[in-house]
This record gives C-alpha cells, sequence and structure tokens, in this order.
C-alpha cells in the first residue's frame, strides 16, 4: 500500500473515503426513511449492521491517518480541528447509537451526535469547494 504525499492521498486512502461517504449515506438515508415511513423500520437492522462496520472502519482510518501523518498535506490549525472534530463525531455516534440500543444513559444524544455529524461533514464539503475555488488543487487529492 502506497502511503500518502502532500499533493495527492494514496488510491487506498482516496478509495476508503470514498467507501466511508457511501455508508454515511445509507446511514442518514436509512434512518430519514424508517422516521418518515412506519412500515421501514427493518432498516434499522441494516442501519445498525453499517454503523458498527463504520465505527471499524473509522477506528482503521484513523490509525492509518496518524501512521500517516508526515505524509500528508501540511494544514493549518483550523483544519486540524475540523478533522479531528470529525473523528471524534466518527466515533461518538455509533457509540451513542451503541449505548440506546442498551438503554444506557445519554442514548438519546444518538440523534443529536447524527445531525452535528451530518453538520460537520456539510462544513468539511464547504471547505473544499472554497479552497478549490481559491486555485488550491484539493479535489485532486481525494479524487
Amino acid at each position: 500500500m502506497k502511503t500518502d504525499t502532500p499533493q495527492r492521498y494514496s488510491t487506498f486512502t482516496r478509495r476508503f473515503h470514498w467507501l466511508m461517504a457511501a455508508c454515511y449515506l445509507i446511514m442518514f438515508g436509512t434512518a430519514l426513511a424508517w422516521n418518515v415511513n412506519e412500515n421501514l423500520t427493518y432498516l434499522i437492522n441494516v442501519h445498525r449492521a453499517v454503523g458498527i462496520l463504520l465505527l471499524l472502519m473509522t477506528l482503521f482510518r484513523f490509525v492509518l491517518a496518524v501512521k500517516n501523518f508526515r505524509h500528508r498535506p501540511h494544514n493549518n490549525t483550523a483544519t486540524r480541528i475540523g478533522h479531528l472534530a470529525l473523528y471524534a463525531a466518527m466515533f461518538a455516534v455509533p457509540a451513542s447509537g451503541m449505548a440506546q440500543q442498551a438503554e444506557a444513559a445519554f442514548g438519546n444524544a444518538h440523534g443529536l451526535l447524527a445531525f452535528g455529524l451530518l453538520l460537520l461533514v456539510a462544513g468539511h464539503v464547504m471547505m473544499t469547494v472554497i479552497h478549490q475555488c481559491k486555485g488550491e488543487k484539493i479535489w485532486q487529492r481525494m479524487a
């Protein structure tokens, strides 16, 4: 597996990033679907399985990010804080979902944390657009 470079993330990192993005689309889509239509509650099982998968993928991705930290593009403090917030939310959302299933304290936080993650992702996407418009070739790093 090649390592990341400041100019471009490795093929594996890029594919893993987009696979996780697709899984999050499934997560938000299934949650929205069964909340809108009671006949679709069977999607909870898909949501739960993909959520567990995403927790494991996030752990792996975090380890990979730490391993490749020196090879990644140099980022400012705001970018680092944004990425740390994304990782924190990507861990907190499935953990709160498991707590909700176990009827533990704070289990109801799952929906709020998921909405927070959605806002962070929207901010992440918006910042890539801003940087791309400034002439930085940020999309080429992850495309």
